[in-house]
Parts: structure tokens; C-alpha cells; sequence
């Protein structure tokens, strides 16, 4: 039986038909990403891409029915937290309580599934979250459905290089890394840390830059590709002992092409690092070259062959929490346990028809009280009684005119006070601003650019307290009031003497109202 991993990565998705061990097709196409379409082109790309995939079915004679996605980073929330060893019945709420402090969104717009490696040792639970936009992974059956294809899994593809690892013949016993990249195709860049296959940390980066000039040759953005991933190595490694002091990496697992391996090499022997390159003609067969998009699809295919000790499964988890609902409100069960007794039926007549007339009891005063403050109004002629129709109608548009200026005045006038005095109880301890602006631009659209810092001798921590001023500045009912979309919009360290402090922006917009 066939089975196809489909890759959809940054730029490309990669499909892989494959039979046992073997590929039997492997095809790259171009991926027009419905999450960054623009507004009007979204019906569009979704046709494009429907059209694309299933003329690659046809011209490639696919004949798997069964399928498993992978998908980058980009896409999900992947979080590891600690949480006090609890008993399974109270584990879910509270994970979903922890979970609200790592992610700058509200836990019902996820699709999620979690796992746990417990430690009795020390009477703790490792938690590992997955989430997923609900409209994201809509979009993803959607393509399944119009595909005809049975989708058992939707996996985050740093644990599908996992599966990879193991069809090279290597372990992934202890604490072990992998980094898996490439240089020649724009993909994401991934960095995970693994203990006994369960997933500690994992940071996706792309190496694409932005050219330095017109003349930037293919050498020098080769060159500055190579540097910006010794940074991104080396940033993911500090904050992963930042996070992990006591849990040392045994061995870091590379997944590349052979043409960067001697550069990498040589900087992995200046920091320590021991690094192992895996083969990956020997998972791929010979006669294909590598590519990051190939390797993720290729063991995403591998899905039922090679099992991981990762169960994280967002379809499954989908299904689950719809049961559920259905489970918990039985409205027909209800219905066919209720029994209709005229006496009640005419006694909510009266009890109805008794708060109407009272109703109408209240309201009588007040509108005779209305009528008569009307009568007693000054009558201002505002028109002579000679006046033709279009005297009258240009009069009457003169005085609309005027009453649409003054109204728009009256509401689109933004007063700062309000927002601005809910800043300083949103700040968390260590967090303090140094310099915000606040721009009302072309259009009506205001935007508040809020610039801090924070010192809590601990990166992880200040990490945490930028997130926690966000979702406060979120939960506040006037701020948000004002300003309806409220982002990071950059965080990271920088030295302070012999310490290190975080930085960050966070952007508030509030967009005018369409008319």
C-alpha cells in the first residue's frame, strides 16, 4: 500500500508518494500561502493551489488515498512548560491554565493537543503543548477533503526530521539536538532538542536575508546565509541552557547538504560542540539529492513505518473536542422528557400578558412627559414659506452637511487620557517603558508604539513578562476599546554592562471604522 507525505513549507510544498521504504514520486510545487494573501486574492490562491495539486495528482498518477501532513512552524504554537505532578483528572485544566501564560492570543482560537513526561523523581510534569489556529487547520482538511485523501495526522515537521534521524540509523536516546537546514532552497530552519525522543525546546528561523546592495552576488548571500545560521545556532543554544541548565546536550545531529558541512564543522569545534552529520542518502536512497523540503515530506510519508514517541495528533484532538459538545448537551433528550400541562401554559399567558401591561404602565408617563417638553420648544423658521423645492433640498443638504461634520468631530476624536492611565497597571514587575509614541496617520488610523524594557536576571522570565503585558493590556476594557489589534512587534536581549537585559515593542492600532 502507498502512502504520501505532503511538505507544506514557506515556500514550497513537497509531496512524497512512497511504497514500503522506497519513493515512488516526488514532486515540488510552489506554495501560494492563503495566511499572507492579500484580502481580495484569497478565493484566488485557494483555487490556484486546489488546481495545482490536483493536476499534480493526475500528471503523476498518485494512487495513495491515505496521507500525512507536515507543516512548518510558522503555522503552529509549540510550547514546553513545567506543571506540579497532578492527578489525570485534573491534568487538562491545568494545562489550559498554564498555557494561557505562554501564548499572546486566547486558548479558543486553538485547535490544541498536549503530552506529558512525567518526573516523580521530582514530583514535576513536562509539559508539551501544540496548537493551531482553527481557521488554519480548517484550511488544511479543506485541501484533504477536495483531495479525496484520508489525513490520519497534521505534524509539526521538526518531529518528522526526528523520524528521518531514525531512518539514517542513528538514536535518539539521552539528550540529543537536531538542525536541520538548507542553503540552497528558502525553507524553514529547525533547531529541537530532544530527551529519549520527547521534545524539550524548538526554534524555527529562516535564512533568507535581505541583499546589501543591487550587486550582491550569489556568493556573498551564500556567505550571509552561513553567518545568520552560526547566530541563530548559537542564539537557540543560550536560551535553551538558559531554560535547561541541568539537561546537557549529548549530541547535536545535523541534516544538511554536504556543501556547508566544513564551515559548520569548524564552528561547532571552536564552541565544544560534539556534532554528528547525518547521511541522508542513506534515509533517501540514491539517485536524490537533499533537500529540507524532500527530507519532511519523505518522513512524513514514513508516518505508521516509523513510529515516534511524540503522540501530538491535532486531527484527533479536533474530533475530541467536538465529541465532547456533543456529548455534554443533549437538547432532544430534554425535549422528550418534557411533558406540556395546559394549566402551566395558560398561567405563563397571564404572568406574560401581567408584565406587558405593566410595561406599557411605565412607559405611558414618560411619553406624555416627552410630548409635552416638545411642545414647549422654540419654533425657528428656518425657511421662508416662498421657497421653491430646490431652495429647500440645497438648504436642507446644507444643513446635513453640517451636522455630519459636527458628528464626525463629536466620534472620531480619540482621547488619550483613558488609554494611556491603563499602561502603568498592565506593566508586570521588572517591566518599565522607556519611550512611546502615538501617530494618528492618513486615513483615521492612530497607532501607539510602546518601547521597553525589562531586568529579572532571568531571559526566560523577561521573555514571560513582555507576554504578560501584552495579554494585560488585552484584558484591559478601555485600552482594548481604543486600540483594536495590540502586537509584539520585536523583543530581544541586549548587554547592560556585565548583564543582559530584554527589550521590546509592542504596536497598538486602532483602525477607523469602514463606511
Amino acid at each position: 500500500m502507498n502512502y504520501l507525505g505532503i511538505y507544506f513549507g514557506i515556500k514550497d510544498i513537497n509531496l512524497v508518494e512512497v511504497s514500503g521504504k522506497k519513493i515512488v514520486n516526488n514532486i515540488r510545487l510552489p506554495h501560494f500561502s492563503l495566511a499572507v494573501a492579500e484580502l481580495e486574492e484569497k478565493v484566488p490562491a485557494e483555487i490556484k493551489l486546489m488546481a495545482m495539486l490536483k493536476d499534480a495528482f493526475r500528471t503523476n498518477r498518485i494512487s495513495a488515498e491515505e496521507a500525512f501532513f507536515c507543516i512548518s512552524g510558522q503555522d503552529l504554537v509549540i510550547r514546553t512548560f513545567e506543571i506540579p505532578l497532578l492527578p489525570q483528572s485534573e491534568l487538562k485544566s491545568a494545562v489550559n491554565f498554564e498555557a494561557k501564560k505562554y501564548i499572546p492570543f486566547k486558548l479558543e482560537e486553538l485547535d490544541y493537543d498536549f503530552q506529558v513526561l512525567f518526573n516523580k523523581k521530582n514530583k514535576t510534569s513536562l509539559v508539551l503543548f501544540v496548537g493551531i489556529k482553527k481557521e488554519i487547520l480548517t484550511n488544511y482538511i479543506s485541501i484533504s477533503k477536495q483531495l479525496n485523501l484520508k489525513v490520519d495526522i497534521v505534524e509539526y515537521s521538526a518531529f518528522s526530521i526526528l523520524r528521518f534521524l531514525k531512518l539514517a540509523g542513528l538514536s535518539d536516546a539521552g539528550v540529543v539536538a537536531i538542525l536541520c537546514y538548507d542553503l540552497n532552497n528558502e525553507d524553514e530552519a529547525n533547531f529541537t532538542v530532544f530527551e529519549n525522543g520527547f521534545s524539550l525546546f524548538s526554534r524555527d528561523f529562516i535564512l533568507t536575508g535581505e541583499p546589501a546592495s543591487f550587486e550582491q552576488t550569489v556568493e556573498a548571500d551564500s556567505i550571509a546565509k552561513r553567518e545568520k545560521l552560526k547566530n541563530e545556532i548559537q542564539v537557540s543554544l543560550d536560551y535553551y541552557n538558559r531554560k535547561f541548565p541541568e539537561k546537557d546536550i549529548k549530541n547535536i545531529f545535523v541534516v544538511s547538504d554536504k556543501e556547508s558541512r566544513s564551515e559548520l564543522n569548524s564552528f561547532f569545534a571552536e564552541s565544544s560542540l560534539p556534532v554528528k552529520f547525518v547521511e541522508t542518502q542513506k534515509a533517501l536512497g540514491k539517485g536524490l539529492g537533499y533537500s529540507s523540503i524532500l527530507a519532511k515530506s519523505f518522513s512524513a510519508a514514513l508516518f505508521k513505518s516509523a513510529p515516534l514517541k511524540i503522540k501530538i495528533n491535532l486531527l484527533e484532538a479536533r474530533l475530541k473536542s467536538g465529541k465532547t459538545v456533543t456529548e455534554g448537551w443533549k437538547p432532544l433528550a430534554l425535549l422528550e422528557s418534557f411533558k406540556l400541562d395546559f394549566k402551566f401554559i395558560i398561567l405563563g399567558i397571564v404572568v406574560c400578558a401581567a408584565v406587558f401591561g405593566y410595561g406599557l404602565m411605565r412607559v405611558k408617563p414618560v411619553q406624555e412627559e416627552l410630548v409635552e417638553i416638545k411642545s414647549k420648544r422654540v419654533k425657528i423658521d428656518s425657511a421662508v414659506g416662498g421657497d421653491s423645492l430646490g431652495e429647500l433640498s440645497a438648504l436642507g443638504a446644507k444643513y446635513k452637511k453640517k451636522i455630519v461634520t459636527l458628528d464626525n468631530l463629536v466620534k472620531n476624536q480619540l482621547y488619550v487620557t483613558y488609554p494611556l492611565d491603563a499602561i502603568p497597571a498592565a506593566l508586570p514587575k521588572g517591566v518599565w517603558l522607556e519611550n512611546f509614541s502615538l501617530t494618528k496617520k492618513i486615513g483615521g488610523r492612530t497607532e501607539l508604539i510602546l518601547s521597553g524594557q525589562v531586568y529579572l536576571e532571568n531571559g526566560e522570565k523577561e521573555f514571560e513578562s513582555v507576554n504578560l503585558f501584552l495579554i494585560n493590556l488585552k484584558k484591559d476594557p478601555v485600552f482594548s476599546k481604543y486600540f483594536k489589534e495590540i502586537r509584539i512587534s520585536s523583543v530581544d536581549q541586549k548587554p547592560a554592562g556585565d548583564k543582559s537585559l530584554t527589550v521590546f515593542t509592542i504596536v497598538c492600532q486602532n483602525f477607523p471604522e469602514k463606511k
